[in-house]
């Protein structure tokens, strides 16, 4: 794994943004003072859940309605049945670093 950087953390708390490293599309999420990081594509049609939204501790796709926990990708609710991967993030140095294969 490796750690790259994703962009500065000027996310104000609950939004999203995307980032691209290589072939991965990222949605990086804040909440609070934590950091998200998890596959763009929703596991259910394969929409962006970086045009969602944040609810709790979970992100909701716009188009079918699918939830998903930040911290684990585990589908809460349909209609996705499939987690999305996540992966591990840290702040160094006013940016935000995701650890990525």
């Amino acid at each position: 794994m490796t750690w790259v950087d994703v962009g500065p953390t000027d996310l104000e708390d609950g939004d999203l943004r995307d980032a691209v490293v290589g072939d991965l599309h990222l949605c990086v999420a804040r909440r609070g003072d934590g950091w998200f990081a998890f596959e763009t594509w929703c596991t259910h049609a394969e929409c962006p859940l970086t045009d969602g939204w944040l609810e709790e501790a979970a992100v909701r796709c716009a188009c079918h309605g699918a939830l998903f926990d930040l911290a684990t990708g585990e589908a809460l609710e349909g209609p996705a049945v499939e987690p999305v991967p996540v992966y591990a993030t840290r702040v160094t140095g006013g940016r935000v670093e995701v650890d990525v294969p």
